[in-house]
């Protein structure tokens, strides 16, 4: 078995994990205002635009995480049925996490989440003690600095509506007359931004949550690759991490 083999997954198991970005509820104070005042569309879309997933420290701990829930279809309708989330976010699988030191986190009672807290470790638990009862969510946990991840791909992008599309973005700069490719804005009068929908909605499979059927609707990536590897952008991506540390599924 290679070293991401993660051996028989039952059917009480997936290898698919939702970072949801509408969970309805109370968060944590760490999360900023602006982000709290965002449904779950709009973090998206944020998150698309800016090829970046932010991390904050869960409930009771100090180190900052990125949070999934390992979820196989009928749970993740579960989840979304009962309105504790919504159908917005992005997914990967669990061998992207545990390749980047992330894992599933212990559901364990109040006297051994206090061992955890003891030595520093309280972000790999949550506690099952009264008035905690969080074992639905299935959690997986990916330590990150403050800062968040890149993402440089995803399994797919989760979302409740099959006409929403992200805004666009710009994806170059153009003199208007001559077509010709610029560096930026110069602030000549003919230079004019390229549109183009965000680069991880080009190349991702989308997952649309219908609410009638309760199930989900898998399509292929929105538009076709037109050099097979997914990257429309008229330049290669610069990394702003190091690839150990990028989101990629």
């Amino acid at each position: 078995m290679t070293q991401w083999e993660l051996g028989l997954v039952g059917l009480a198991q997936s290898d698919d994990l939702y970072h949801f970005t509408g969970r309805n509820g109370d968060r944590p104070q760490c999360v900023p205002e602006e982000v709290r005042q965002m449904n779950g569309e709009q973090r998206l879309e944020l998150i698309l635009h800016e090829e970046h997933i932010r991390a904050f420290a869960p409930f009771g701990t100090t180190t900052a995480c990125v949070c999934f829930s390992e979820s196989p279809p009928n749970h993740l309708g579960h989840l979304i049925q009962t309105g504790r989330f919504s159908p917005w976010g992005i997914v990967t699988s669990r061998a992207t996490l545990l390749k980047l030191e992330g894992g599933a986190v212990a559901y364990v009672p109040d006297a051994v989440y206090a061992r955890f807290k003891r030595y520093g470790l309280e972000h790999w638990a949550v506690r099952t003690g009264n008035g905690s009862a969080w074992m639905h969510e299935r959690e997986w946990r990916l330590p990150s600095s403050e800062e968040g991840r890149p993402i440089g791909s995803v399994r797919a992008i989760l979302v409740g509506n099959a006409s929403w599309r992200p805004a666009p973005v710009v994806a170059e700069w153009r003199n208007g007359l001559t077509g010709e490719r610029l560096r930026g804005p110069d602030g000549d009068p003919f230079t004019q931004p390229v549109e183009e929908l965000p680069r991880l909605w080009r190349e991702s499979e989308v997952w649309v949550w219908n609410a009638a059927d309760e199930q989900l609707v898998k399509s292929p990536p929105p538009e076709p690759c037109v050099d097979g590897l997914g990257c429309r952008a008229p330049g290669p991506r610069q990394p702003t991490k190091r690839e150990d540390e990028c989101l990629t599924a």
